[in-house]
């Protein structure tokens, strides 16, 4: 059964990304909504309290407008803190600890897109920081867990979120741009589901 499941995220998670570089909008609230219920069997409630308000995201950012992607990133800021509970709950922490320069590469990271995106996100400015950092204190809680599924999880949604935010504050809008976001996304979501079954 797990593997069914696995395989019918896989096959929503590809279609998805399809239909995103395609452009093809409205063809992807059909599949866009189902692909964080189809993480939620057999997870912790930690896990399926951040997919589900995963799931809250993926239907506003659906949406289009200032308000729509504000939603998104409310949701998705709550998503990061119920992730980073669900794998503080998980055996195995303290890599970063252990070895405090793994941190550097996502930090600097986070720092070169926010400096980036700073002079270019007008009245979301402050948002738009605070849910970075959101976002990169996840990413390091899940390196912090030593697990290479949990560490991957993790810097897939670092990547997926900042080509996003670099995607709607740019100029340049390269038309496959939204199948390389949710390509990564859907990975970083499963990567970090499965590290806390």
């Amino acid at each position: 059964m797990p593997s069914r499941r696995s395989a019918i995220f896989c096959a929503l998670a590809t279609a998805d990304a399809l239909l995103a570089a395609a452009g093809r909008d409205r063809e992807r609230w059909l599949t866009k909504p189902l692909l964080m219920p189809a993480l939620m069997p057999g997870r912790s409630r930690a896990a399926q309290r951040a997919l589900a308000l995963s799931w809250a995201g993926d239907v506003a950012l659906l949406g289009s407008g200032d308000a729509a992607f504000q939603a998104g990133l409310v949701s998705f800021l709550a998503s990061h803190l119920a992730w980073i509970r669900a794998l503080r709950q998980q055996p195995g922490a303290g890599c970063l600890r252990a070895s405090p320069v793994l941190a550097v590469p996502p930090l600097a990271a986070a720092v070169a897109v926010n400096a980036w995106l700073w002079p270019r996100t007008g009245n979301l400015r402050i948002p738009v920081v605070v849910y970075s950092g959101a976002l990169l204190a996840m990413a390091l809680t899940a390196l912090d867990q030593g697990s290479p599924t949990a560490t991957a999880g993790g810097m897939l949604f670092l990547i997926s979120d900042s080509l996003l935010a670099l995607r709607k504050f740019s100029v340049a809008d390269p038309p496959t741009g939204d199948g390389l976001v949710m390509a990564t996304y859907a990975a970083a979501q499963a990567l970090l589901a499965a590290s806390t079954s």
